[in-house]
């Protein structure tokens, strides 16, 4: 489940969210229920469930157990197995060549962080100080804690119309249509196999629009996939689209799906270019809201991650 489910829609939106939402109502949403449409991802708790035909019947599939198929992956999760993985983040590439979007140092006399506004950007308010929290930042670092669970992606926020980028070079394994009538485009690295819609680590640009490319294609890092989800209807208002990125591993051993801090995988060539980037966009946001407690630099290390624990989907973080 995406940051932007959990934090963007705050108590406030979720009519507005469940009439969004193109999954019709299941009496009993469930691993092993019936269900209507095949590909469809929903979360219902802390597990992310696809639709997907079995025996012949469309049931419910509990992602990360072993359920993955070409037909789509889900909302930062899936592919995972018991008998396939990797024994820890530790193995994982560092080949993150972009953040998925095109971003540069903040620029004052643009207003602008390569392709994301900051000036005179303003964040959607409701009138209450639980919803305003929700929704106070343009990027939402790893690791944050929202409601007593750990944020296990990262979150960017950028003009509608944005494009999104692929963060490395690799193969697109999966490509889910999401709860939210998006998609991830789900990236394996070079030198990792896919596996009908799973690979051991899978590197995830999840709610964007109009997507470029399909399952199996081989993509670089800096290619177009797609552009910014308009999802978010109050960031939508603002003229703000968003994008979360995410670095998915399955453990060996372990059903669950895993995640670790995207900033612990950035190409070393790239790395203090890009750490620069978004401790420029942290500070700028600070001075743009004249609120310093938006963001605690001296908490990130590196820059991005709030934690160095992986996150498991049920945002429970472990070593």
């Amino acid at each position: 489940m995406s940051r932007t489910t959990r934090i963007l829609i705050g108590t406030v939106s979720v009519a507005v969210l469940a009439s969004a939402v193109a999954v019709p109502a299941q009496a009993a949403t469930k691993p092993g229920a019936k269900c209507s449409k095949a590909g469809i991802t929903v979360n219902v708790g802390n597990a992310d469930l696809r639709c997907m035909k079995k025996a012949g019947k469309l049931v419910w599939v509990r992602l990360g157990s072993g359920g993955g198929s070409g037909s789509g992956g889900g909302s930062g999760s899936g592919g995972s197995s018991s008998n396939a993985g990797i024994s820890s983040s530790a193995s994982i590439p560092k080949v993150i060549q972009n953040w998925g979007l095109a971003l540069a140092p903040y620029d004052a006399a643009t207003g602008k962080a390569g392709v994301m506004q900051i000036a005179g950007v303003t964040p959607p308010t409701f009138g209450n100080p639980v919803d305003d929290a929700l929704y106070r930042h343009i990027v939402g670092l790893y690791g944050e804690e929202v409601r007593g669970k750990r944020e296990a992606q990262t979150v960017f926020m950028a003009p509608l119309g944005t494009p999104v980028i692929s963060m490395v070079d690799g193969t697109v394994c999966d490509l889910p249509k999401l709860y939210s009538n998006d998609f991830s485009v789900r990236v394996a690295p070079t030198g990792t196999a896919c596996s009908g819609s799973a690979a051991p680590i899978l590197f995830e640009h999840e709610h964007l629009i109009e997507p470029t490319v399909k399952v199996g294609d081989k993509v670089k890092a800096g290619q177009q996939l797609g552009v910014v989800s308009d999802y978010n209807p109050h960031w939508k208002a603002k003229g703000i689209g968003v994008l979360d990125i995410g670095v998915f591993y399955s453990k060996a051993g372990s059903t669950e799906p895993w995640h670790a801090c995207p900033s612990n995988f950035l190409a070393p060539a790239k790395k203090d270019a890009l750490l620069a980037t978004l401790t420029s966009i942290e500070n700028a946001w600070i001075t743009q809201r004249g609120d310093p407690s938006l963001y605690n630099l001296a908490a990130q290390n590196p820059v991005g991650c709030l934690t160095q624990d992986d996150i498991t989907d049920s945002n429970k973080g472990a070593q």
